[in-house]
């Protein structure tokens, strides 16, 4: 049972009253984990847009329902027979959500081919997304669900963004090498993994002086546009989103074995509706690293496309509908079991892009509490960065070892959660600030400020007492 025993600290109201946060919405909850109760609380029950510590929710919730050692599984089949090296039938590459999936498993999958001396395939490539893309409601089943609700149009290139599949293949990104030659002259740009399925279309020149780079991939195709100038000696990556990740794998897959002289006749293909995946011959899988690795990844990087295909397969095995939708279901649920209301909660997506998103401070305490309380304890505060790791490498450079926290951004959005130790004593705090106007980095300066105040009442003797400004 949680206990209200809240502190009255002079000197964090102090910071939270000053002009830069007038026009801002800002939230605070800060909980004492040892002795189960709240010691600081400002505008803590407000929802607001939670950016990244979304993923906390959807981490926490995949944790606890999936377990640490939860595989994803890749799989490479054929359907029809195989006569003198020659498969008359298709190959056929079925996604089981493994966002971590790349040219690793494709050359695994080659060799597979190879071991059944087959090096011609008459049939198609088929890739099978299914896990995920089937979404209904009222009724009415929808198809190619890759992008939650809310997420902004300018997103959709974005390496952060890319979309979500069933078949995910090297993070749904291409990587865009830029490498400059003489000044004046074309720049050197190439694509990674090289693929006719993106198609590349640069004006980039080598330039003295500053790079002047200009990215875009077109919203309704795969052609990627590379233009301005990029200064001398000098090497760029940038990594875009593509569209159709299945399709992705699959032309790349299609590529590859022709590279390796296994000729493909047909084409990359999806199942038509009636077609049936109960005659398939398995011939090779893949798994993923456990998935105490993913949501290490997921919490300490901020990786969006983990966070999202984590809800997907909530939905998938817990609602058998892999949709945002349905894992949304999940994560109220488990919000639930955390001592929240859903019903003063808004979910979109599991990632946080959404600003339809709108939970309080407190709910985010009351997740964090419950990992707390749970049999992951320690395996779910490991998997948040400490300062010099991941979104905290330049910041809170006087609390390494005492927090664990995840960070959350937006235009206007700031917010950060976690967990501090001091002393015996275990706390969890959650601190939101929406729709202010000053610099980001104003409110990191603000929030690192809290944060010492915290310390300074909390364990008075870890640190000197804070200097009012």
């Amino acid at each position: 049972m949680i206990i209200l025993a809240l502190l009255s600290m002079l000197s964090l109201d102090s910071i939270l009253n000053q002009p830069a946060l007038s026009p801002a919405q800002c939230g605070i909850c800060v909980m004492d984990l040892t002795h189960d109760r709240v010691v600081y609380a400002y505008n803590s029950q407000k929802v607001m847009v939670p950016a990244s510590n979304m993923k906390l929710v959807s981490t926490g919730a995949s944790l606890t329902f999936l377990g640490p050692e939860f595989r994803y599984t890749t799989k490479l089949a054929m359907r029809g027979a195989v006569h003198e090296g020659k498969l008359i039938g298709d190959i056929l590459l079925i996604g089981g959500g493994d966002p971590t999936f790349t040219t690793y498993g494709i050359k695994h999958f080659i060799q597979a081919v190879k071991t059944r001396n087959i090096n011609e395939i008459v049939g198609n490539v088929v890739v099978v997304d299914t896990y995920f893309t089937e979404m209904s409601l009222n009724g009415n089943s929808f198809r190619f669900e890759r992008l939650p609700v809310g997420w902004a149009w300018h997103y959709l290139d974005a390496r952060y963004a890319p979309e979500v599949s069933a078949l995910s293949f090297h993070r749904n990104v291409v990587n865009v090498r830029m490498e400059a030659t003489e000044a004046g002259k074309p720049a050197l740009v190439t694509l990674q993994p090289s693929t006719q399925y993106v198609t590349l279309v640069s004006d980039m020149f080598t330039k003295e002086g500053e790079d002047s780079i200009i990215i875009v991939r077109r919203p309704e195709s795969n052609e990627i546009y590379v233009g301005g100038g990029i200064r001398e000696d000098r090497v760029q990556n940038i990594e875009v989103a593509v569209i159709d990740p299945a399709f992705f794998a699959g032309h790349y897959l299609r590529e590859a074995l022709n590279a390796e002289n296994i000729r493909v006749h047909g084409d990359v293909v999806r199942p038509v509706d009636h077609d049936t995946l109960s005659q398939v011959i398995v011939i090779d899988s893949v798994k993923s690293e456990p998935l105490r690795a993913i949501l290490l990844e997921t919490n300490t990087e901020s990786v969006n496309l983990f966070a999202e295909t984590l809800l997907k397969t909530l939905g998938a095995r817990f609602n058998n509908e892999g949709s945002f939708r349905a894992g949304v279901q999940v994560l109220e649920r488990f919000l639930e079991r955390c001592g929240a209301d859903p019903g003063t909660v808004s979910l979109w997506d599991g990632s946080g892009l959404s600003r339809h998103n709108l939970i309080s401070p407190y709910d985010i305490t009351l997740v964090l509490r419950y990992m707390y309380l749970s049999k992951y304890s320690t395996l779910f505060f490991e998997m948040l960065p400490t300062s010099g790791e991941g979104t905290l490498e330049r910041r809170f450079k006087e609390m390494k070892g005492f927090m664990r926290a995840k960070t959350g951004s937006l235009h206007a959005v700031s917010c950060l959660s976690g967990y501090l130790k001091f002393d015996d004593t275990d706390y969890c705090f959650s601190m939101m600030f929406n729709n202010y106007v000053c610099s980001g980095k104003a409110i990191e300066e603000i929030q690192e400020r809290i944060v010492l105040a915290l310390q300074h009442y909390l364990a008075p003797e870890t640190v000197p007492a804070p200097i009012e400004q």
